[in-house]
């Protein structure tokens, strides 16, 4: 199907929930146009009121983002087009001036813009299976794939690990340092791997800003894929992007639990009651019904 036979509703409907995923705590991100003459779509991020730019996904994730949830629901000749401020250059309506693309040809357009590669490129095959579960957890290992930002989430991870004791479970603890590249970052990638294989089941935390959410739910699809019961954690805040990217990722059936949002700022005490009351849910997730869970 290509963008000239489509339906503008269609499109609006598809952009509405990338705007629900990425837009937040003075964040927007907005359809512009669609432009069937040249078989574009455009969007803006707008950042000035952001509380935190930081939070929001990465120039080149976005952009990944973006045109893949919209070719996953409507594939053809077309190409995203991203307005981001965190670019340098020309505007976007700079770049909305240039040649049609051509069938199978790689649109030009200034550094401003993220391009798309191919903008004829399939959408990747989703599955949508939510993956394996346990059918007892006593003597299981369930392996918690923690970060370097979050303190919030060490706490509630030390009360999900206290309970999984105490029905017999063996909590493993892995912590990953994201954006590291080169040797680094594959020596950090064989020791994830590592991990998983030494448990039985993976929790992956804490989708609570872009980029982080980008490299929880990136996780947490190695787990599922790894053939591992896998739940991913996000505030409620970024659960609808971390839905999204785990589509983009090719697995759209990844669990995820919500916690509460904000979170960081929340005294210590409150955090690990939260836990506690967020525990027997959070089993659930990926456990089967007969599991008692105390």
């Amino acid at each position: 199907m290509y963008l000239l036979t489509m339906e503008i509703s269609e499109i609006a409907e598809a952009a509405a929930r990338l705007r629900e995923a990425v837009s937040g705590g003075g964040v927007d991100f907005k359809l512009v146009r669609v432009d069937l003459r040249r078989r574009q779509v455009e969007f803006q991020l707008d950042l000035e009121s952001a509380e935190c730019a930081d939070c929001v996904l990465p120039a080149d994730a976005l952009q990944k983002m973006a045109d893949s949830a919209l070719k996953r629901s409507h594939p053809g000749n077309y190409a995203v087009l991203i307005d981001d401020p965190r670019a340098e250059g020309e505007s976007l309506k700079d770049a909305s001036e240039g040649a049609v693309p051509q069938a199978g040809a790689t649109p030009r357009f200034p550094d401003s813009v993220l391009r798309v590669v191919d903008p004829c490129a399939a959408a990747a095959v989703n599955d949508a299976d939510p993956g394996p579960t346990l059918d007892s957890l006593a003597g299981k290992r369930i392996g918690f794939r923690v970060d370097v930002l979050w303190r919030s989430w060490d706490w509630v991870v030390d009360e999900w690990a206290a309970g999984l004791r105490a029905i017999g479970a063996v909590p493993v603890i892995w912590r990953r340092s994201q954006g590291l590249d080169g040797e680094a970052g594959r020596d950090q990638n064989a020791s994830y791997g590592e991990f998983l294989a030494s448990v039985d089941a993976v929790v992956c935390g804490l989708a609570n800003c872009g980029s982080c959410t980008s490299w929880t739910v990136k996780d947490a699809v190695t787990a599922l894929s790894a053939g591992l019961p896998t739940v991913a954690v996000a505030t409620a805040h970024f659960r609808p992007l971390a839905q999204t990217l785990a589509a983009q990722y090719g697995r759209s059936g990844l669990r995820v639990h919500q916690l509460p949002y904000p979170l960081d700022i929340r005294p210590e005490p409150d955090v690990r009651e939260m836990g506690r009351e967020h525990f027997a849910d959070f089993i659930t997730q990926f456990t089967a019904a007969n599991v008692a869970v105390i």
